[in-house]
């Protein structure tokens, strides 16, 4: 036991000697500070330090409140170590601000401002715009889903409604079928006004059934395609920014480093991370043989290409 207890204070001291020295290096160990303090925490080592809780351990060895704390845990679990060491010069504000969206969101907002010399203020609203075209977005794709539900639900109860129709028709028919196969001097003694009435409605609900059918499947159909000419939009537009973004830091690469090796350096990661990008897209996909010949096709054109070069 006594030896359990001196691994965990043991482990606990050491803890908070690396967080100390990474608190005074923030700017170049920011990741490593804010690690430390979700590791502090999750594990409750503060208590082998002889503090009650997590608060009161901040607050007495960095003069840290319990929200600033928070803030730093928050960005470590929600920002990559890439994102965290890149903008650590930006300072905790700006940081927890990004920490807040996607890394997507992150990448895209990080490319299309100069976040660094934005104040607080600016980058908050940014972010607010850009969490509310997502918040319009994502409200679009549910109504027009919500739309295609009803359309759907609508067309069940149409079949359903059809189908009594149908039988009520053979009913019906079977009914005109049995008149005329009576003898001669029967069916004359039938009204014929009766049979031509019976053959006029069934026509009719046969006529109402198929327009309201089309009607309703054309509406359905409609739903559908406005639902994926959203989504391409949507793709399309990411496409783009995502294509503009590699362009930017391709060129700046480019203009820093002057030597083909460390352009064709940096050409090839970007593509090889879009690559990735597209097999792991590919691999979601519910119709993966065809991105398997899509990819397939890119290949050989990226071999031929490669021979003829």
């Amino acid at each position: 036991m006594k030896n359990e207890l001196s691994a965990s204070y043991s482990k606990a001291l050491e803890l908070h000697n690396k967080i100390l020295v990474s608190a005074q290096l923030a700017q170049n160990n920011l990741w490593e500070m804010c690690a430390g303090l979700k590791e502090m925490r999750d594990g409750k080592l503060y208590k082998e330090l002889g503090y009650q809780n997590f608060e009161e351990y901040c607050g007495a060895e960095f003069n840290m409140s319990r929200r600033n704390a928070y803030y730093y845990i928050s960005i470590m679990e929600n920002m990559s170590e890439k994102n965290v060491k890149t903008f650590s010069q930006m300072g905790k504000s700006k940081l927890f601000l990004l920490s807040t969206l996607s890394e997507p969101e992150q990448e895209k907002l990080t490319a299309e401002n100069d976040v660094e010399s934005m104040t607080v203020r600016q980058l908050e609203a940014e972010v607010k715009a850009l969490k509310a075209d997502k918040a319009k977005l994502e409200k679009d794709r549910d109504d027009t889903a919500f739309q295609l539900e009803l359309t759907q639900q609508e067309m069940k109860h149409l079949k359903t409604e059809n189908k009594a129709r149908q039988t009520t028709i053979d009913e019906q028919a079977e009914y005109i079928r049995e008149m005329e196969s009576r003898p001669v001097e029967v069916a004359v003694a039938e009204p014929s006004e009766d049979v031509r009435q019976l053959k006029l409605t069934i026509k009719n609900l046969e006529r109402t059934t198929d327009e309201q059918l089309a009607a309703v499947q054309e509406e359905h159909l409609a739903a559908e395609r406005r639902l994926r000419q959203d989504h391409a939009k949507e793709l399309e537009s990411k496409l783009t920014e995502q294509a503009q973004a590699y362009e930017q830091k391709l060129a700046e690469v480019a203009q820093a480093a002057g030597d083909d090796k460390q352009v064709f350096k940096a050409y090839f990661t970007a593509a090889y991370d879009a690559f990735n990008r597209m097999l792991a897209f590919a691999e979601k996909s519910s119709d993966k043989l065809f991105f398997q010949l899509k990819i397939t096709n890119l290949l050989n054109t990226l071999t031929t290409a490669n021979k003829n070069m």
